[in-house]
């Protein structure tokens, strides 16, 4: 297949170099595995050599907001999320997480670059988009925050049946645009609770057990996916 001048710039973008394999997607939403064989500035080649059996995309369009956590652990953090097909990836600044003045060392800069070699590794077609981090009521005020369909934040404190009603078909009422919020070690504080909720998002509780942020992170994903279908 001819590769145009676009498609080039996508690869640098994900880091393709000649002779490796990516995933690409048709028209008609088939998914094949293709090896780069020429790149230039004006185009390429490379060569389809296997179709895929299913779609490496989740039909959700999940944003996860997650509060900054220490010992650098938003690095596991993107690194999953991408696997689980998040769509966005947001850092979040939120009363209990790592400050603003101390992304530097959790490796802030670093954040994209993972998300980028976790969905090579797991032959995404597309790469999540990850934000840097911003305050939590800024993110609130954001399209992909105001505009979802469902809203979830997750709290050990109490759940709200309307969450994730097993007995009804949310996931087709919500539509596909969810937002998780994941909050710090120690939880969300009451404000901010109350902010989430005042903006229509709704507690989930995931079991009896206090979960450590990042678990909470990938079991809250695997559970809105599996409700999709992608699990």
């Amino acid at each position: 297949m001819a590769l145009d001048a676009f498609q080039v710039r996508a690869l640098r973008h994900r880091e393709v170099n000649e002779k490796e394999a990516f995933t690409i997607v048709d028209r008609d939403g088939h998914f094949f595995r293709a090896s780069l064989k020429v790149m230039k500035k004006s185009g390429g080649e490379a060569l389809v050599y296997e179709r895929m059996a299913g779609s490496t995309e989740s039909p959700a369009d999940i944003t996860l907001l997650c509060a900054v956590l220490a010992r650098q652990r938003m690095l596991v953090v993107i690194q999953k999320a991408t696997e689980l097909g998040a769509t966005r990836i947001v850092p979040v600044l939120s009363e209990r997480s790592v400050p603003r003045e101390g992304l530097e060392h959790q490796k802030a800069h670093a954040w994209p670059k993972q998300a980028l070699r976790a969905a090579r590794q797991c032959r995404r077609a597309s790469l999540p988009e990850v934000r840097e981090a911003v305050e939590l009521a800024s993110i609130l005020e954001e399209d992909c925050f105001t505009q979802a369909g469902l809203r979830v934040f997750l709290d050990d404190r109490e759940s709200s049946p309307r969450a994730l009603d097993g007995k009804a078909p949310w996931a087709a009422r919500a539509g596909r645009r969810i937002v998780l919020a994941v909050g710090p070690e120690g939880g969300w504080s009451d404000e901010e609770r109350a902010i989430l909720t005042t903006r229509g998002a709704v507690p989930l509780q995931l079991g009896g057990r206090v979960l450590r942020a990042e678990t909470a992170v990938f079991a809250g994903l695997t559970l809105l996916q599996h409700a999709y279908g992608d699990m």
